[in-house]
């Protein structure tokens, strides 16, 4: 509490001060300029990287405090994308966890050789969960479409300073998609502000 109160007078203090040097407050058509609402700011996607994941045999882990673990270890494959492409490094993995309520938290860790010899490390969390649709799919045994779930991720990157480091300064989602029994296709969206 007290800490809103230091920033509330320092706050008051500084729109005396604005004051005092005879710099006008913003008018309410200029404030709309300077502040956008949601409704007036757009996103926009780009796809800028795609990574095909080769997948090891599934790992049953059992029952935890959040839910049934599974690992999906990563074994290989390979990407290319904006000023970039390569290798998957073997020894990553997406421990998984399907909570009760049917959604699958998705947590994937894993590494990226560019063909330059540069490693960059990708942290990849996201949500997984069956619509009505893919619900009764699931529940009658039958196979899923992408239309039938949901499906998103926050892919984050860590890389050295230099050529690849806009990867950690910029927001992504990302996108599963099964390519096969064993792989997965992962599509890694810049996301760009608009207006």
């Amino acid at each position: 509490m007290a800490t809103d109160v230091q920033k509330r007078s320092t706050l008051f203090g500084l729109a005396g001060l604005i004051g005092t040097l005879g710099i006008s407050a913003p008018t309410k058509g200029r404030a709309n300029e300077l502040f956008k609402t949601p409704e007036q700011r757009a996103l926009k996607a780009e796809l800028v990287l795609q990574i095909h994941v080769e997948l090891g045999d599934t790992e049953d882990m059992g029952m935890s405090a959040e839910g049934h673990r599974i690992n999906y270890p990563i074994v290989g494959g390979h990407f290319s994308g904006r000023g970039l492409k390569g290798k998957v490094i073997p020894g990553g993995a997406d421990m998984s966890v399907e909570r009760s309520d049917g959604v699958t938290m998705i947590n994937a860790l894993y590494r990226l050789k560019t063909d330059e010899g540069d490693t960059i490390i990708i942290d990849n969390a996201g949500v997984w969960r069956p619509n009505e649709t893919g619900l009764k799919k699931l529940q009658s045994g039958a196979q899923l479409l992408a239309e039938d779930y949901y499906c998103l991720t926050t892919p984050k990157f860590k890389t050295s300073s230099g050529k690849h480091n806009w990867l950690t300064q910029n927001i992504f989602v990302g996108t599963i998609d099964d390519v096969g029994e064993h792989a997965v296709l992962i599509g890694c969206y810049l996301m760009n502000q608009i207006g």
